[in-house]
């Protein structure tokens, strides 16, 4: 008898040990779903290790890639370009911020909002940028796949009583503002176009460069709005 509870204790043991040491037994000993799926597969010819295989395959890997921020997306412009503007330096970037964002689980696109300066040259001229900054994700997180302009946009001063010469965006059409009188003409045309309050939102025909001039008799200070496409 006592040999008997000797054995029987051993034999406690040993099941024990092998539980413990073995994940994928345990897993399927103490999970009831598991056991069922295990008894089910063994019924059908699989066996149970094959069980507790896929359900740990079918978790998720729970890792987690932070968004990009401002900073992030300022840093990832640099070297890239749109109709109009040349991303070269950090300190170009007066304002930026995102005004809109759209996700899915594999893409994110971000609305952004630019104020640029150019660097190193005389020019002054605050340039305003609206685009489409889209991501992807990768195996190593959120990357930029491409850049997307909705409008580049910058003021100018028009004198009275004269034409003034403005060059164009290559592959953009020119929107000029409806607050001034003003009166458009290129060296191909011979005719001259007139945009103002009355004339309401126009697109100027695509050129390499517009003659303008204003029809009021005080100097005036205009916005042009380049929009990507040839309307």
């Amino acid at each position: 008898m006592r040999k008997f509870l000797l054995f029987f204790i051993l034999m406690i043991i040993v099941v024990a040990v092998v539980v413990v040491s073995i994940p994928a037994l345990r897993t399927l000993i103490l999970n009831r779903g598991l056991r069922n799926q295990a008894l089910s597969m063994v019924q059908s010819g699989s066996s149970p290790g094959e069980a507790v295989y896929q359900e740990e395959v079918r978790r998720p890997s729970g890792k987690k890639f932070t968004e990009p921020g401002i900073e992030r997306i300022k840093s990832d412009l640099i070297g890239k370009q749109v109709p109009g503007w040349s991303f070269d330096n950090l300190s170009e970037f007066r304002q930026a911020a995102i005004s809109s964002i759209a996700r899915t689980d594999t893409r994110i696109d971000f609305r952004l909002d630019l104020h640029m300066l150019p660097i190193n040259t005389r020019d002054e001229t605050q340039y305003d940028i609206q685009a489409f900054a889209i991501y992807l994700m990768g195996d190593d997180g959120w990357n930029l796949d491409k850049l997307e302009e909705v409008f580049i946009a910058f003021d100018v001063t028009i004198p009275a009583g004269r034409w003034v010469t403005i060059a164009s965006v290559p592959g953009c059409s020119l929107h000029p503002d409806t607050r001034n009188s003003l009166a458009w003409t290129t060296k191909s045309w011979d005719y001259e176009i007139l945009s103002g309050p009355s004339a309401g939102d126009i697109a100027l025909p695509v050129a390499s460069s517009y003659d303008v001039k204003a029809r009021g008799k005080h100097p005036v200070k205009i916005r042009l709005t380049f929009r990507p496409g040839t309307e």
